[in-house]
């Protein structure tokens, strides 16, 4: 099968490598791809990239008709605070792109299309109790949340007129070996956090800028969206994809004791630098195991593991 996967970041190169694996081919779409970071962590076999804008839509008709995909997968754009740098051009990149996916998904005739949105867009204000499931109320009011929502109800709204088939996927914090060019804070921090162990001496864990939170490696929501990809039941469905667990800065000063022993680890009380989505609840991933047969394979000890051993092997120095 073949799949375009829009935004060669973090999450797409990790959905692409999983897909790859499954003997899937994969085309990017992306504004400025970065080619050591794909071939880093999506590979070189099975993988073709497409320089191209979102709000371009001749030039994105041009690729989806190129690749002929079966599937497209739409993860580019704005990501927190980048959102409103200026809003009106957050605005433009989110809402008109995704627009764009949907409308040249429907003229070319895409069969499903898989849209990454975030756990960000649910009511946090007025969650009092958990796990969060994927039926409770969302609302939004920063221009990253609004635009995410806006998203979803379009492709609602598009895959019911044009009848392709839909799938949305809530990812809860990602973290993992990405440039983070889209603006998510919270990947940014634990990048820091990363690579600060790689080097020599003391670790700090900023409080307030790691948070509680369900932190969710890369690999298991590559995982998550290309099931979201394949799995015949999952179409007009929305699915949590995360740990399944809240991870505290406790936690993660446990884990780098375990992984980095002979170094001085403390936590900062810092102020201010939270992360956008910012939760203490669990979100319910039981529908994305029923129905994608996801559960996740890296807990926290595990994927920072995994990290380290990534950003040791490949030199991404240059992706950020």
């Amino acid at each position: 099968m073949k799949v375009l996967i829009s935004g060669a970041g973090l999450v797409g190169c990790h959905t692409a490598n999983e897909l790859v694996q499954g003997g899937h081919e994969v085309w990017f779409y992306d504004l400025n791809p970065n080619t050591k970071y794909v071939e880093a962590i999506a590979g070189k076999k099975g993988v073709k990239v497409i320089q191209g804008d979102l709000l371009d839509l001749p030039n994105l008709i041009r690729a989806m008709k190129e690749a002929k995909p079966a599937v497209v997968v739409h993860t580019a754009g704005f990501i927190g605070g980048q959102v409103s740098r200026p809003p009106y051009r957050g605005i433009q990149t989110n809402i008109m792109g995704s627009t764009n996916i949907f409308e040249a998904s429907q003229l070319t005739g895409v069969k499903r299309v898989v849209h990454v949105s975030t756990f960000g867009v649910y009511d946090w204000e007025h969650i009092s109790r958990g796990p969060v499931k994927e039926n409770f109320p969302c609302w939004g009011d920063s221009f990253y949340h609004a635009t995410k929502i806006a998203n979803e109800l379009l492709i609602g709204a598009y895959g019911g007129y044009y009848n392709f088939e839909t799938v949305v996927i809530r990812p809860a914090s990602v973290y993992g070996p990405g440039h983070y060019r889209g603006g998510s804070g919270g990947g940014r921090n634990m990048d820091d956090l990363a690579r600060t162990c790689l080097g020599e001496g003391p670790i700090l864990i900023y409080e307030k800028r790691v948070g509680a939170n369900d932190f969710v490696y890369a690999k298991d929501i590559g995982r998550g969206v290309a099931l979201g990809c394949t799995v015949k039941e999952a179409t007009g469905k929305t699915f949590n994809i995360g740990s399944g667990d809240v991870y505290t800065p406790d936690d993660f000063f446990n884990v780098l004791r375990k992984l980095l022993p002979k170094r001085e680890i403390s936590i900062v009380k810092d102020v201010g630098g939270g992360i956008e989505g910012h939760s203490r609840i669990k979100l319910d991933i039981t529908q994305s195991k029923r129905v994608l047969g996801y559960s996740p394979k890296y807990p926290l000890v595990k994927g920072f593991r995994d990290y380290l051993d990534v950003l040791r092997g490949v030199d991404l120095g240059s992706i950020r």
